[in-house]
C-alpha cells in the first residue's frame, strides 16, 4: 500500500515543475498500460485459479494438501499479494479507460475546464504509469519467492532421499 502513496510523488513533481505530456501520446501510453495491465491481470487471476484453489477447504480443515492459509502463513502472504496486484491492474484498467474518455473530450470544454482536464489526465497518467510498473515488479517477485520456495523443497528432498 506504501508503494501507492509512493507512486504519487512522480506525478506531483511533474505537476509541481510545469512538466507536461504530450496529450497526443496519451492515448498510446493508456493503450500500452491496459495492455500490461490485462497481461498481469490473467497471469495473477491464473495463480489464483491454479495454484490456490484449495484455500475454502483449507479454511474448513477439509484440504489434504499441504498449504499454510493461516492469518500469517506464507500461503496466505502470497495470496494476499497477488490478488493486490490483480487490484492494482484493474484499477488501471478502469482510470485508462476514464482518462481516455477525459482526453477525448477536451475540445467540448472552454479553456480553463480544459486545462483541468488536462492537468488531470497527465497526473493521471503518470501515476498509474508508477502503479503499472508496481504491479509487474511484484509480479516478478511473487514469481521468483515462488520458484525459489519450490527449489528449496527440492533440496530438502533430495536432502532427505540421501539421508
Amino acid at each position: 500500500m506504501r508503494i501507492l502513496f509512493f507512486c504519487l510523488m512522480l506525478p506531483l513533481v511533474l505537476l509541481i515543475f510545469d512538466v507536461d505530456i504530450d496529450l497526443n501520446s496519451v492515448p498510446t501510453i493508456l493503450g500500452v498500460l491496459v495492455g500490461i495491465a490485462g497481461a498481469i491481470f490473467t497471469i495473477m487471476s491464473i495463480w489464483v485459479a491454479f495454484l490456490y484453489p484449495n484455500v475454502l477447504k483449507t479454511l474448513r480443515g477439509e484440504n489434504l494438501v499441504n498449504a499454510d492459509f493461516s492469518a500469517g502463513g506464507e500461503d496466505t502472504t502470497r495470496l494476499k499479494q497477488i490478488v493486490s496486484v490483480i487490484i492494482q491492474s484493474a484499477l488501471v484498467m478502469i482510470f485508462s479507460v476514464l482518462a481516455l474518455l477525459a482526453a477525448a473530450s477536451l475540445d467540448a470544454f472552454s479553456y480553463k475546464v480544459r486545462w483541468f482536464i488536462q492537468a488531470g489526465v497527465q497526473f493521471l497518467v503518470v501515476y498509474l504509469c508508477c502503479v503499472q510498473v508496481s504491479a509487474l515488479a511484484s509480479t516478478v517477485v511473487i514469481n521468483y519467492s515462488f520458484i525459489d520456495i519450490l527449489e528449496k523443497h527440492r533440496k530438502k528432498r533430495a536432502k532427505d532421499h540421501d539421508a
